[in-house]
């Protein structure tokens, strides 16, 4: 996956008119792009590479990279529950990094509520 990372990137280094749209929960994967986008000098908004992720997935992943600028869509599945279902159960035992994101998404989320809960009782932290 990297080696194409590092292909895709450069020819989007190479070729502007060609866009690239990374599609990983994994964070090892996401944070091995942004590297190769600083080492070739392209911007967190040249506007050509994006980074995405499943809804629920990896929501804190894409959260940071929102906030930090860099450009990254959320993917919806849209069906009835008995069709999007067995979709998402695949993306998950083809992804296990994906089920330890969501583990320290739990954490994190928790970490959050004792903070907004701490601040609403007048307890700075």
């Amino acid at each position: 996956y990297r080696r194409l990372l590092d292909q895709l990137v450069t020819l989007v280094k190479r070729n502007p008119r060609v866009g690239l749209v990374a599609a990983t929960h994994n964070e090892g994967s996401v944070q091995y792009l942004l590297n190769r986008m600083e080492a070739l000098g392209l911007g967190r908004d040249c506007g050509m590479i994006h980074s995405a992720q499943l809804l629920g997935m990896c929501d804190h992943v894409s959260l940071t990279l929102g906030r930090a600028g860099y450009s990254v869509y959320k993917s919806v599945p849209y069906g009835d529950v008995p069709s999007v279902i067995p979709y998402l159960i695949r993306r998950a035992q083809e992804n296990q990094s994906a089920l330890r994101g969501l583990r320290r998404e739990r954490e994190l989320l928790r970490g959050e509520l004792s903070r907004r809960l701490l601040l609403g009782r007048g307890v700075q932290g």
